[in-house]
């Protein structure tokens, strides 16, 4: 049975940066045909659950009200989970779609998508 990574949120895990999830169902139904790895890169980089929401500006990831700079804690989280991909032989992942790090911009996202993970968006 194929790998694939999962965001843990779209799974049922509150890891989301308001404490919640954003359970799919629909996404749950194509899973049955793969072995799910969850990923949450903002909390394997180190972020709590709950958080202050952060946007991605450019390069960097800044929290929304106290403008700071969240940058080193994607990145690391970006790294941890390339290279759990790379370990388990990855070649397809389901992220959660407008999140700084998942997102169809985030910084996971290009990291796995330039090692040639195809990546879809729920």
């Amino acid at each position: 049975m194929e790998k694939v990574l999962v965001s843990a949120c779209l799974l049922g895990i509150n890891c989301r940066y308001d404490g919640k999830h954003k359970l799919n169902k629909f996404l749950l139904e194509r899973l049955k045909f793969y072995e799910v790895i969850p990923i949450c890169p903002e909390t394997e980089g180190g972020l709590p659950t709950p958080r202050e929401p952060a946007t991605r500006e450019g390069d960097k990831v800044i929290t929304n009200f106290t403008k700071r700079d969240v940058t080193p804690f994607f990145k690391l989280g970006a790294l941890k989970t390339l290279e759990r991909a790379k370990r388990l032989g990855i070649k397809k992942a389901f992220l959660k779609s407008k999140s700084p790090s998942c997102g169809e911009n985030g910084i996971t996202a290009q990291k796995l998508r330039k090692k040639g993970i195809t990546l879809e968006w729920f």
